[in-house]
């Protein structure tokens, strides 16, 4: 059996964004209850597996994440049962047993501090991106609240100005926006008509 092309590169105590995408970009997280589903389930295995998480954001068809590792080797298991998982639940709740929800997740290993600041700001900047809100605070789904909560505006200000996401918002083939409600991937689960 052939490997991942390229090979992961799985280190202990290493940072990494993940990004996580749905099948054919169907919007199955537009639901509140979707994305609550995900964060919840990604929170419990982040510490299951002592993994530490910096930066998150769950729109409609992807999510991020931006994490520190323990165990390297242990990041594949817990974005597997990530994904077996919530689409499980996401599936019975739709009626949709056996449906493909995931399409696949990608992982980058941060090279530096620049690396781990401007992924944790193209992060909270996600949601503005793709069209879900107009300011950071605006979006429930992340974890800037957090950070507005505990650092402040002027820490979260001075980090995006040090740390800019410019070169990061040209090229990302996920969806301008968010899709209609009609728009949910029925046409994936004739079941849930």
């Amino acid at each position: 059996m052939k490997g991942h092309r390229p090979p992961h590169l799985y280190l202990d105590h290493t940072f990494y964004t993940i990004t996580g995408s749905i099948l054919y970009g169907k919007a199955f997280l537009r639901p509140d209850w979707a994305k609550e589903l995900l964060r919840k389930k990604m929170t419990e295995l982040i510490r299951e597996y002592q993994f530490l998480s910096y930066a998150w954001v769950i729109l409609g068809d992807h999510y991020h994440i931006l994490i520190k590792t323990c165990v390297g080797r242990d990041l594949a298991k817990l974005m597997r049962r990530l994904h077996a998982i919530t689409s499980l639940h996401m599936n019975r709740r739709e009626g949709c047993l056996g449906r493909q929800v995931w399409y696949s997740y990608w992982d980058t290993c941060m090279r530096n501090e620049r690396d781990i600041w401007t992924h944790f700001n193209y992060i909270h900047n996600n949601p503005i991106k793709h069209g879900y809100a107009r300011k950071w605070a605006d979006w429930p789904y992340s974890s800037y609240g957090r950070y507005l909560e505990s650092k402040g505006e002027e820490w979260l200000t001075d980090v995006w100005e040090r740390y800019p996401v410019v070169d990061y918002l040209e090229g990302d083939d996920f969806l301008a926006g968010p899709l209609l409600d009609t728009e949910v991937g029925a046409d994936l689960c004739p079941h849930s008509m």
